[in-house]
């Protein structure tokens, strides 16, 4: 069992590093808090483990051996001293208080108890003994407020997707941080750390650490991997996707995709023309080659643009607004949509201008439509486009009303010619080409629900950065509601 004392600090350690890593200005203190909870384990590893292995062996010189000592000590004050008050902040700064300012004030403020009590252990109590009921109280008190504050992130924030990760953050430090205080901070009554003795008085809840904390340290890893934990997420697939991208020694599988749908866009805009001129609607006929001829020149552009290799998109970035985006989009694919009875609907809660490669991100929504279209299987359906701003992205999302996407496939749809089409020209090139080109914008791509049977919802993640909001409006002229439904094509 001792053994797993090393294997709980070092995984504490190594997600702790993975935080101040990964993000280290928003997870600073999420990473303090795993850092400085293994302190403990860390010294119970090696008065348990390490120095009962080594000590008999006659290897370790005696000042080396007190060195080793002293880390022992000085880590285990840290953890008493100093582990509440890291959690205690990595429940104020997940968004307990918006202003920066005001939550720089409160941590120093609150920092100010714990850095009395540290000094009164160092000034006037033995520096290797620890009367646990000296800092109980004050333990208890940033734990409590710890649990508070991480309420109050979550109630405070609005953005759906940033709630769900704050409730599995503040579920998961909570109950760790809980455990820890009934078993070590109240169950623990003296500690007295000799070189190399152990004198512990407690009510033995302490040895359950190590089953709770590598629980609860799975379940971080578990999210690391599928969600992304606290705007980290562990680059597994997504590395794997790159290497699958990379055995690509030629665009052409991604042009011929490209190709295709523009192919099909001209087939339905070419019957159109036909169906026009048969009726003698010349009219409607001369706007159907205009638009024949706008599917061509995006196609000679996607041609000129697409590299060597897939993975080589080379950005060429300009200033465009999110209405305007849309109906390019949009307008050459009308005779797609009206063939197969499909209403698209807009929800623009945020309009403005958006930074980026527009032919890259035109292609991207034309994929994604094509393919929520493809989804209906002929029966006709809704698809909506819908604008959202959050704190870090601006969102554009992507839904509809089609046969969704089996549990089974959701981990496959992005590899290179990985397809759920039964179709023989679809070679699974589509997704793969629209993450990498999203990735290229700093941003991602998400598939945020997939339900058979109750559609898909895609989310374009868009860096905040890139957003160009639109100027505010004078009091006196005439608004427009934020937020509008509008139905097109």
């Amino acid at each position: 069992m001792n053994l797993f004392y090393i294997v709980m600090f070092l995984s504490l350690w190594t997600v702790g590093g993975v935080f101040l890593i990964y993000n280290r200005k928003s997870n600073l203190w999420v990473g303090l808090t795993l850092v400085t909870g293994g302190m403990a384990s860390f010294a119970f590893s090696i008065h348990l483990t390490i120095m009962p292995f080594i000590l008999p062996r006659y290897i370790l010189p005696p000042e080396l051996s007190t060195v080793i000592y002293q880390m022992s000590v000085a880590a285990m004050t840290i953890y008493f001293y100093l582990f509440p008050y890291a959690a205690c902040m990595g429940a104020l700064w997940l968004g307990a208080i918006s202003s920066i300012r005001n939550r720089v004030w409160l941590s120093i403020a609150l920092f100010i108890p714990a850095l009395l009590v540290l000094l009164h252990h160092l000034l006037y109590e033995p520096w290797a003994s620890f009367e646990i009921s000296h800092f109980r109280l004050w333990a208890g008190l940033y734990f409590l407020l710890s649990f508070v504050f991480y309420g109050i992130a979550f109630t405070r924030e609005k953005e759906f997707y940033s709630k769900k990760s704050k409730k599995r953050v503040g579920v998961t430090f909570t109950l760790g941080t809980l455990f820890a205080f009934v078993t070590d901070f109240v169950g623990f009554r003296s500690l007295t750390m000799g070189e190399w003795s152990f004198e512990l008085e407690s009510n033995g809840a302490w040895k359950y650490n190590v089953v709770v904390v590598l629980g609860l340290l799975g379940v971080i890893i578990f999210y690391l991997v599928k969600n992304g934990f606290m705007g980290i997420k562990l680059r597994i697939e997504r590395e794997r996707m790159d290497l699958s991208m990379r055995a690509l020694t030629m665009g052409v599988s991604i042009l011929n995709h490209s190709i295709k749908n523009e192919i099909q866009k001209i087939n339905y805009l070419t019957e159109k023309t036909e169906g026009y001129i048969q009726s003698g609607q010349s009219d409607k006929s001369l706007q159907s080659l205009e638009q024949i001829h706008h599917v061509t020149a995006h196609l000679l552009d996607m041609v000129g643009r697409i590299k060597d290799k897939a993975d080589d998109i080379v950005l060429s970035e300009t200033q465009m607004g999110i209405n305007e985006l849309f109906t390019a989009v949009l307008q050459p694919m009308q005779p797609l949509l009206e063939s197969r009875s499909v209403q698209v609907t807009i929800q623009q809660e945020q309009d403005g201008e958006l930074i980026c490669d527009t032919l890259h991100i035109k292609e991207t929504l034309s994929n994604l439509i094509q393919n929520a279209v493809d989804a209906m299987e002929g029966k006709g359906g809704i698809i909506s486009l819908r604008t959202v701003r959050s704190k870090r992205y601006l969102l554009i999302e992507v839904t509809d009303n089609g046969s969704g996407i089996p549990k089974d496939q959701l981990r496959k749809i992005f590899e290179p010619f990985y397809t759920t089409k039964k179709n023989a020209h679809n070679h699974g090139l589509g997704l793969p080409y629209c993450v990498s080109v999203m990735r290229k914008h700093g941003g991602r791509l998400t598939i945020e629900s997939a339900e058979p049977g109750n559609g898909t919802t895609v989310m374009l993640h868009f860096p905040i950065q890139r957003y160009i909001a639109p100027p505010e409006r004078s009091m006196f002229a005439s608004s427009t509601p934020m937020t509008k439904t509008v139905n097109r094509f």
